[in-house]
């Protein structure tokens, strides 16, 4: 027999539950206060708001050092560079010899390698919040709450990052070294955080 979860203070209230992100029990909306993102019951409300106000918040997130976000680009740009190359490469022997070659022919090739890379960088972080080069580096993107990125998220945050290394290149990666959450401008924009994941 299925098992029908309901609200712990209101068992006639089936519908748009939430667990509580402390104690983990099932409550209605109008059980639950949001704070900082994450949701509480009326209990651990009181418990999360002792803890902030001495300082302590046991939701802080761990986040990853400027060092491994840049290795973990390092090995994303690599892995790309494989097929951008061999593409770049099967163009060049398509118009060769060609006496109506353009150099302009070599602009939708560009685009392509930047289409190529928010694909492949929007796929990965909304399938499971990491990238190849994340994955060994062992960090993951979350959302500002730590809670696992959307969809859009993940596209505007990949679109963003290439719009932003591609126009305005290191200073997209400026405010990392000087925000507490260490945030580069796409992360700010896609309201995104890296943090250190095993």
């Amino acid at each position: 027999m299925e098992m029908v979860l309901s609200c712990r203070n209101h068992p006639d209230v089936v519908e748009g539950l939430r667990y509580c992100s402390r104690c983990g029990q099932v409550f209605c909306p109008d059980c639950l206060v949001a704070i900082r993102g994450n949701t509480y019951c009326a209990t651990c409300k009181a418990e999360q708001l002792l803890d902030l106000t001495s300082g302590v918040d046991q939701f802080a997130l761990d986040l990853a050092g400027i060092g491994r976000r840049f290795a973990a680009l390092l090995i994303d740009s690599l892995l790309l560079s494989i097929p951008i190359i061999g593409i770049g490469i099967a163009i060049v022997v398509a118009i060769a010899g060609n006496k109506d070659f353009n150099p302009l022919w070599f602009q939708p090739a560009a685009l392509l390698a930047i289409v190529l890379w928010v694909a492949y960088e929007a796929l990965m972080l909304a399938s499971r919040g990491q990238t190849l080069g994340k994955m060994a580096m062992k960090i993951k993107v979350v959302r500002a709450d730590g809670m696992p990125l959307s969809a859009g998220q993940a596209w505007g945050r990949a679109f963003m990052r290439q719009i932003l290394a591609s126009c305005l290149s290191l200073f997209n990666y400026i405010p990392a070294f000087f925000t507490k959450e260490r945030t580069c401008l796409h992360d700010l924009v896609a309201n995104t955080r890296v943090v250190n994941w095993s």
